[in-house]
């Protein structure tokens, strides 16, 4: 019975994983970026100015563990509970939107430094979170 030949193949359904749920796991950049920055600044002193960090590391401690509350949220939410990714990724959105306005005006506020490099990395994730967000939110209207 183990030496017939196949005659058909059998097909085997794959289930594609939805962009906001890949987006969600990406958030496990900012878990990695603000836990080793608050690893950082709990070994050398939380008063340690951040433009002594590498670029693209240069937060306030306040600030690093935004980032972190934001990747370990998006990376549980993008591995364990994927159905919530779009309202996630929406949320995301709108936060960094907030952020980002208010980095233009001020290079201080909500008790972060938002610095112009840190502000235009605020301003060139929105554009595709918000787009992200609407296409998941778009696809789960299609589909329900």
């Amino acid at each position: 019975m183990a030496d017939e030949p196949i005659d058909e193949l059998v097909e085997v359904p794959v289930e594609t994983v939805p962009l906001v749920v890949w987006a969600a796991r990406l958030s496990f950049y900012f878990l990695l970026q603000g836990g080793g920055l608050l690893l950082a600044y709990a070994y050398y002193g939380f008063g340690t100015d951040p433009n002594s960090f590498p670029l693209g590391f240069r937060l306030d401690p306040l600030h690093a563990g935004v980032h972190f509350v934001w990747g370990l949220v998006g990376v549980l939410i993008g591995f364990y509970f994927p159905r919530f990714a779009t309202a996630y990724i929406l949320a995301f959105a709108a936060f960094y939107t907030v952020v980002a306005v208010l980095g233009t005006f001020t290079p201080y506020h909500l008790g972060m430094q938002l610095g112009t490099r840190v502000n235009e990395f605020h301003w060139a994730l929105v554009g595709p979170a918000w787009a992200i967000g609407l296409y998941g939110l778009w696809r789960e209207r299609q589909e329900g």
